[in-house]
């Protein structure tokens, strides 16, 4: 899944319910129910120029989506910004697993076994969840 679906997922669970304390784990929580949804890989080798590449526009578009929600409903701002951080949190281990040469430790072992179905046409799902998470971003920031 890609970080801005994630972090759309957290953001939307921080302007619901409107509590830092619950959008935590809440939305780690999410984080690990949209990888278990068939989605995309970025559909290039780890650490290749193009994966770097997107990944790089994937964080900027991240951080923009928490800045940009976060100053549309200033009063719950911390609910966003933990909600948004939470949500994208899991995927920070993924450098750990990297750099000490892939370990098998359970969360691993788990973060990879839930993504069951990642694949190059997940990117047309990636863009339905990215439509489906902005509408409720949106009617969210309506409704407050």
């Amino acid at each position: 899944m890609i970080s801005l679906n994630h972090v759309l997922a957290g953001t939307a669970i921080g302007l619901a319910v409107k509590q830092p304390i619950l959008a935590a784990p809440l939305a780690f929580l999410s984080h690990f129910l949209l990888d278990a949804i068939p989605h995309w890989d970025y559909g290039d080798k780890v650490a290749s120029k193009l994966w770097w590449k997107i990944w790089s526009a994937d964080a900027v578009t991240s951080f923009l989506a928490i800045l940009l929600l976060s100053l549309a409903a200033p009063e719950l701002a911390l609910a966003i910004i933990v909600g948004g951080v939470m949500a994208e949190f899991p995927d920070v281990f993924w450098v750990y697993y990297l750099k000490a040469g892939k370990p098998q430790y359970w969360f691993f072992r788990f973060h990879t076994w839930i993504q069951w179905s990642e694949t190059p046409r997940g990117l047309y799902y990636e863009l339905g969840y990215f439509i489906i998470l902005v509408t409720i971003n949106i009617m969210l920031l309506n409704a407050r």
